[in-house]
């Protein structure tokens, strides 16, 4: 029987207590799961139209929360056959998966290709870090791809695609400069995303997106957003290495893929989401792509090659 996240009482990664936090990094707040996976979707999905990253809107309401959510709540629950986001983003849902980390929570990956898989570093690293993670076994971490749709939006029961189980840890990082992770599943979805190979920073004022599992809800979009800072610096912290975004997100969209427009029309991850700013700095950070494939090459890893979809 396939996974059923509704009926699922997992408690929330985390709940580790009494870490002593350490590094600029450990200011920052996580968006891995704090909630048990029983969360039901609400609110009806926004159909945009028009080109891939056309009319893009970055404008928030006052009153935010950073921690969660900036401005008004824009997530969009993807219903099941995708029918309530751009046409142009529905090919690419089943290279998302929920990342059951054992009992500790859920965060969110990215199917990259040939059975790789890009997430948050801190979902599997313990403590705040700095910590490296490289050819670690992984084998109570299972990820449920293409789950979304629920009843509370009128779709039907809840659709996974596939469910991988975690081959192993290819090579992970938690530190102030980067917070990845790739993975190695067993059965790899129909449908990935390439990586960014560009030889430069992805710049602030880039439009992107993200998809994810906020509390551990079915696949949600974020719409459309841009990359706000090109590096993250200033009080309470500094952390050149960081981009700034305001793409909204939760708890347990960590590891949640960036995406960009490519150069051929589709999709390219360009970062992965990991947290977000303290009250009362009004963005979410994540660690550029390039950043990963350099840490990868120093560590012998060429993830373009391994992943066979770069573009």
């Amino acid at each position: 029987m396939l996974f059923d996240p509704t009926t699922d009482t997992r408690s929330g990664d985390q709940a580790r207590k009494g870490r002593k936090q350490k590094g600029k990094a450990a200011r920052m707040k996580r968006n891995t799961n704090h909630s048990p996976l029983a969360a039901s979707l609400i609110g009806a999905g926004l159909i945009l139209s028009g080109a891939l990253f056309g009319a893009i809107s970055v404008a928030h309401a006052t009153g935010y929360s950073p921690s969660k959510i900036i401005g008004i709540n824009p997530l969009v629950p993807v219903k099941v056959d995708g029918s309530n986001i751009p046409e142009a983003l529905r090919p690419t849902l089943d290279a998302f998966g929920l990342v059951a980390v054992g009992n500790s929570g859920a965060c969110s990956g990215t199917h990259i290709g040939n059975g790789y898989v890009l997430t948050a570093g801190h979902c599997f690293i313990d403590g705040d870090g700095p910590g490296v993670l490289s050819n670690e076994a992984c084998a109570t971490t299972k990820l449920y791809w293409g789950y979304r749709g629920s009843p509370a939006t009128g779709t039907p029961k809840p659709l996974v695609t596939l469910v991988s189980k975690c081959v192993k840890i290819v090579h992970a990082e938690l530190n102030d400069d980067r917070d990845y992770a790739l993975l190695q599943v067993d059965q790899m979805p129909a449908s990935s995303i390439p990586v960014a190979v560009e030889p430069a920073r992805t710049t602030a004022g880039t439009p992107i997106t993200i998809f994810g599992y906020p509390m551990g809800r079915p696949l949600e979009w974020s719409q459309f957003c841009s990359i706000q800072r090109s590096t993250v610096v200033g009080a309470p912290f500094d952390l050149p290495s960081r981009m700034a975004h305001q793409c909204d997100t939760q708890h347990g969209n960590s590891g949640s893929s960036m995406l960009a427009q490519g150069a051929n029309g589709g999709l390219k991850v360009v970062g992965i989401h990991a947290a977000s700013a303290p009250d009362p700095i009004r963005y979410n950070m994540g660690t550029y792509m390039l950043d990963i494939r350099k840490a990868l090459q120093r560590a012998g890893i060429n993830v373009e090659r391994l992943s066979g979809a770069a573009q």
